[in-house]
């Protein structure tokens, strides 16, 4: 059944940077999981989007569930850096052909950020469900913020942007 989505603006996060918009979308159906989604005006570091994460998660509106749309990574330098950090070191990413060895580029940005406590930190008391990941964006890694007398060829070609969608449930246990 094909289900009718309604979009609104319910609020903005005044970052330091710059406002955040936030977007709710709620099913016609009580089974439709409500999706939230931030849109900063600028990249924003990792304060602001703590801040704007959880501010967003309190207009939940008490659903036990909830996709959190983060847009493109880009918008997060902070989590772009991580990224391409991660993958620089992994033994799972080929930095030569700037793909995993195995696998999707998407299930390994999922699998990457579903591994780094900053990231997961960003949702407090909620759960990560499931990280959905698309359209990942490579570089080679001079064109990157790794860190100085990072050992790396500068043609490595490494992951950096992506867009990326995270369900969140609440434990079964609290209260709503």
């Amino acid at each position: 059944m094909l289900e009718l989505l309604i979009a609104a603006g319910i609020a903005a996060f005044p970052a330091a940077e710059c406002d955040v918009a936030f977007e709710r979308r709620d099913g016609e159906s009580q089974e439709a999981r409500q999706v939230l989604r931030l849109r900063p005006a600028c990249p924003i570091g990792y304060a602001s989007t703590q801040g704007a994460v959880r501010a967003l998660l309190a207009q939940s509106g008490g659903a036990p569930e909830v996709s959190l749309g983060f847009g493109r990574i880009e918008r997060y330098p902070w989590l772009s850096d991580l990224l391409a950090r991660q993958a620089s070191s992994s033994r799972h990413w080929d930095l030569a052909a700037g793909r995993p060895y195995r696998g999707s580029d998407n299930a390994y940005v999922a699998a990457a950020l579903r591994g780094m406590p900053e990231f997961t930190a960003l949702f407090g008391r909620w759960r990560i469900a499931g990280i959905a990941v698309e359209k990942v964006l490579i570089k080679p890694a001079a064109e990157l913020r790794l860190a100085a007398g990072a050992p790396l060829p500068p043609g490595s070609k490494l992951p950096y942007d992506a867009i990326v969608w995270i369900a969140l449930g609440l434990p079964a246990n609290e209260d709503r």
